[in-house]
């Protein structure tokens, strides 16, 4: 016995030095990354028009090519959902859009996210890929290298199921992608996917 005792010892769960000190030279790799994926914050709701909503059930027919009955209901849905509103306040003003069922938390701060992350519980983490798609690239990265029971979800105005899956497969990639305008149904049906996903490995 080394005489100090493992509980004793500090926890890090993300090393916010490690983010400042990798930010240069991850920065052209992100920027390349989020110029490829063209999560487009322009207002274009003349493309994009009443396809968007197609579009967005389409992307989520595709993660699922054979949903179960459960993925409409979250049955079972007591894990924590942390909408981090890092830099914007999206998910303070539209909670009341998000799916029944689930345990939310709205953070906005790094501190409070390395607090919520020292949780060993599955939960779901989402963030708003417009508000600050570097910083959301980073994080997805370090959660997923780090916590194994923690998955990302990110949502953006406008995104491909192409360009999603072309993401996923980076290091940055989450575990769950959604298309706004928020929609209560189909928030559920892609948090219970992710969910799956975890069944699935464990």
């Amino acid at each position: 016995m080394s005489g100090v005792d493992e509980d004793d010892k500090p926890t890090v769960v993300l090393d916010l030095n490690a983010l400042k000190k990798q930010k240069l030279k991850q920065e052209e790799d992100l920027a390349n990354i989020g110029s490829e994926l063209e999560f487009n914050t322009a207002a274009e709701d003349a493309e994009l028009g009443q396809n968007a909503e197609d579009f967005a059930e389409q992307f989520l027919d595709q993660r699922s090519k054979a949903p179960t009955p459960a993925a409409t209901k979250p049955s079972e849905a007591s894990y924590p959902v942390i909408l981090f509103d890092f830099g914007s306040d999206l998910f303070e003003k539209s909670q009341a859009q998000f799916p029944k069922g689930f345990a939310y938390k709205i953070i906005k701060t790094l501190p409070e996210l390395n607090q919520c992350l020292k949780n060993k519980i599955f939960q779901i983490v989402v963030f708003n890929y417009d508000a600050n798609p570097k910083a959301v690239n980073q994080l997805c990265a370090q959660i997923k290298a780090k916590m194994p029971t923690t998955k990302t979800m990110i949502m953006a105005k406008a995104i491909s199921p192409e360009k999603a899956q072309a993401h996923a497969k980076t290091v940055s990639g989450a575990s769950g992608y959604y298309q706004f305008p928020l929609d209560a149904s189909k928030i559920s049906k892609e948090f219970q996917k992710i969910q799956n996903q975890v069944k699935k490995v464990s």
